[in-house]
């Protein structure tokens, strides 16, 4: 599954709308609209910042 698909499923189960993250992740609400539809990569420390706020976090390679 693609990982703007994670981030998506990920924030909508936890009831949070994209600006909501946005200010819990210190990013903007463009970017995390950016990174769901696969438009721009995040790095790593942005990956991050935004499971931190969502308190989960991901494994790569599963």
């Amino acid at each position: 599954m693609e990982f703007g698909k994670i981030l998506k499923e990920e924030r909508i189960k936890r009831g949070l709308s994209q600006k909501k993250l946005a200010e819990a992740a210190g990013v903007t609400a463009r970017a995390i609209i950016y990174w769901e539809n696969g438009q721009r990569q995040m790095n790593i420390e942005s990956a991050d910042r935004l499971f931190k706020a969502m308190h989960t976090s991901i494994k790569i390679g599963e």
